[in-house]
């Protein structure tokens, strides 16, 4: 392990692109944005868990657990109320516009070429109202969270969109009947549609073995691809006007038109406004602390403000003086709230995170963006089960390095880790479980022992599972599986928590 600390003031430091003299009013909005960041993600939450006794409430004294055991019970119905809101909403906008189209223009009796122009354009029109939609959520607004139950679900929103929009245009194009199209309107269509189609290869690449070898790319061109997405909508768009649609100068047009423009502000936001508005702060890299082969702990130092985050949430950071690690990308902090330093212990495990693995100096300077996401434990039980795969025990680090006191629950925490050399934290783990008697630690080495299952969790854990909160995070095949063993033993859905990183 090498710390190598820098002695640098941080009084100059300076990120280029985000600092621009003449646009106050930039910087206005950036510090009200970060402030409703704030609002939205960090005190509400606390207002709710913890009441009047703060963070530390979560882990505090048996005097104030009841105390808790309320706040966290209010906090679990609300986050459970709230989650499923937003695709609620989505599939109640895509409905009414089939309403519209339904009620607003009706069928003339028997006409079949009509009846075909108009299946066609209510395929088209809910594939334009799901694009945007998915654009819209693309753009990390903070406010958006709760009601898609965390960023993670947010991306995974999107993805289902752009594909269940990309089936729709399919139904369209076979729907249509070829008449009187403009040959810019046509040719727009197939340019869209052909774009739509390599963006689904590229998005399912990873998880199909096969087309993931031929189409192997790197994060950061795949992130490149991805921007293409708001251009074949605005070209989709073009297309829609050009091709004298029957929805012309109606309501139904008018309402997809009105999402069309939604969905073209937030693809602008996005890749025009975004950097100059979403409050990334400038941190000083002092330490890079090399743990084995394969992980570093990044120390950052704040150059100016602090990042407002809760223990288990990640961020997004990017250097922007490192070619090669310009793009932002989303990590963990192992850092718990208190602590001055922000920790990211990252896995060179793809070609951003190698680079940065053997790369990344003391000195560097970084800009962070966060804190995202809603994966924490305090509106669980008093009974739960803590699962890290890997790297994926970040989150469970920040929680247990946020301890103050005796902890508020009864933990048992599962690691499986490929061999001893990956078990870079388990100190931290041990200690707390040698000083405190309702936290247990269960190690599994794959290479000698092989992976947990969902039995043998439940017999080291007391044998029942039905009334514990099981939070997992580590690599997306063990999640699914363990959540179908524990499925099958009776646990509630809605006991097993993770969270899923692949924003691909």
């Amino acid at each position: 392990m090498s710390c190598v600390p820098v002695p640098m003031s941080t009084a100059s430091i300076r990120i280029p692109i985000l600092h621009h003299s003449g646009y106050s009013w930039i910087a206005q909005y950036r510090d009200y944005t970060t402030a409703r960041h704030r609002e939205a993600t960090v005190v509400p939450w606390a207002d709710r868990v913890v009441g009047r006794v703060g963070l530390a409430g979560l882990y505090s004294s048996a005097i104030d657990r009841p105390t808790v055991d309320t706040g966290r019970l209010n906090a679990r119905r609300e986050r459970m109320r709230k989650q499923h809101i937003g695709k609620v909403v989505i599939v109640g906008l895509a409905l009414l516009n089939i309403v519209l189209w339904l009620v607003m223009l009706p069928l003339p009796a028997l006409d079949s070429l009509y009846i075909l122009y108009f299946t066609a354009e209510v395929f088209a029109s809910t594939a334009v109202i799901l694009i945007a939609c998915a654009l819209v959520l693309i753009t990390r607004l903070a406010f958006l969270e709760p009601y898609f139950g965390g960023l993670d679900r947010m991306y995974q929103t999107h993805k289902q969109l752009a594909m269940t929009a990309f089936l729709l245009l399919v139904a369209h194009f076979l729907l249509i009947p070829d008449t009187e199209v403009t040959a810019l309107g046509k040719s727009l269509g197939v340019l869209a549609m052909v774009g739509m189609l390599i963006l689904i290869l590229i998005t399912i690449a990873p998880r199909v073995p096969v087309v993931s070898r031929l189409l192997h790319l790197p994060y950061h061109r795949w992130r490149i691809s991805h921007k293409l997405l708001g251009l074949l909508f605005i070209i989709g768009v073009v297309h829609h006007v050009t091709a004298g649609p029957i929805s012309a100068r109606t309501v139904p047009g008018l309402y997809m038109m009105a999402f069309a423009g939604v969905g073209v502000l937030a693809y602008g936001y996005k890749q025009i406004l975004a950097r100059w508005l979403e409050p990334y702060r400038p941190h000083l890299v002092e330490r890079v602390n090399r743990l084995n082969g394969t992980c570093v702990e990044v120390v950052l130092r704040p150059a100016a403000e602090r990042i407002h985050y809760r223990a288990g949430q990640f961020v997004f950071i990017y250097f922007a003086d490192e070619p090669d690690l310009r793009e932002p990308h989303p990590f963990t902090v192992s850092s718990a709230p208190h602590e001055q330093h922000l920790r990211l212990t990252i896995k060179g495990s793809g070609d951003w995170t190698r680079h940065l693995l053997h790369h990344l100096k003391p000195g560097a300077v970084a800009a962070v963006h966060g804190g995202f996401g809603m994966f924490h434990h305090g509106d669980g039980g008093r009974h739960q089960v803590w699962i890290a795969g890997g790297i994926g025990v970040t989150p469970f680090l920040s929680w247990v390095r946020a301890l103050e006191g005796r902890p508020a629950v009864d933990v048992d925490f599962f690691w499986g880790v490929h061999s001893e050399e990956d078990a870079v934290f388990l100190h931290e783990f041990q200690a707390v479980a040698h000083a405190h008697n309702n936290f247990r630690v269960h190690v599994r080495y794959a290479v000698r022992e092989g992976n947990w299952s969902a039995a043998e969790i439940a017999q080291r854990a007391g044998g029942q599972l039905t009334d514990r909160f099981i939070y997992m995070c580590g690599p997306m095949g063990m999640m699914e599986a363990l959540t179908g063993q524990f499925r099958r033993m009776g646990v509630p859905a809605g006991q097993i928590r993770y969270e899923e990183f692949n924003f691909r």
